[in-house]
């Protein structure tokens, strides 16, 4: 049996899929929320990850995997994936034309980001 038989046929609106994620971080929800396009790039991802937790007996880089993934699952489903690919596209043209482009230190872009997410933090 694989993860293919535990997907819903019933379509969910963008807040659901958020909410969903939100509740539940397992591997199978990760992979359910994801656009079906992206499934087989996480299927591939989570099980070399596996393979690698069993060799050595980590499962840190299989908690590292979840979280990339439940963080594009959530940026595809609220638009905010597409909102960063049409950002980068003008800052691209932008540098390309050579226009001067203001903007913020890393580090304030990640830690407001951090925050949005719940997430805390090492420094």
């Amino acid at each position: 049996m694989n993860a293919e038989h535990y997907e819903s046929s019933v379509t969910r609106t963008p807040e659901q899929i958020v909410k969903s994620l939100d509740s539940d971080r397992s591997p199978r929800n990760i992979r359910a929320c994801l656009p079906h396009a992206d499934r087989t790039y996480f299927d591939k991802d989570f099980r070399q990850a596996m393979a690698k937790a069993t060799e050595e007996l980590d499962l840190g880089p299989v908690n590292e995997l979840l979280a990339h993934w439940w963080h594009m699952a959530r940026m595809k489903a609220s638009g905010e994936y597409e909102d960063l690919l049409d950002q980068a596209a003008r800052l691209q043209d932008q540098i390309e034309s050579g226009e001067y482009i203001p903007g913020r230190p890393l580090r304030d872009v990640i830690d407001e980001r951090a925050a949005e997410l719940g997430v805390r933090l090492d420094r």
